[in-house]
């Protein structure tokens, strides 16, 4: 897993992905987690914009976009977080921040990465 920083379909292919969506948020979950996080909030919606976990440690807020990939036709799952998705995960931010209003408190968004090298089997 990478861990970065920076300040016409189918119905069944729909599923399909909001399946390995919801897969790769409960790895990344799951690796916070272990690492000291603690979930604030998960699944964050906006109209134009979503963030997958909100966590915390340290008193720092940490916004999380997860980006999963199952195999390697499509480049690296980090690819996947053009610069459209990183101004609605943006906008979404400046949402949640103004809804919930603390000041002076520091907080960061991050990228976790993971590629499906074999079925359950994460990279």
């Amino acid at each position: 897993m990478i861990q970065k920083s920076f300040t016409g379909k189918s119905s069944q292919a729909g599923t399909r992905s909001y399946t390995a969506g919801q897969l790769g948020e409960d790895l990344a979950l799951r690796f916070l987690t272990r690492k000291g996080y603690r979930l604030m909030e998960r699944n964050f919606r906006i109209r134009g914009g979503e963030i997958d976990l909100i966590m915390e440690k340290d008193g720092i807020l940490v916004f999380v976009e997860v980006k999963l990939r199952q195999g390697s036709n499509f480049g690296p799952p980090e690819e996947a977080l053009t610069p459209v998705k990183i101004r609605r995960l943006l906008r979404a931010i400046c949402h949640y921040r103004s809804e919930r209003p603390q000041k002076n408190r520091r907080w960061r968004c991050d990228c976790i990465a993971i590629e499906m090298t074999k079925p359950r089997t994460a990279k």
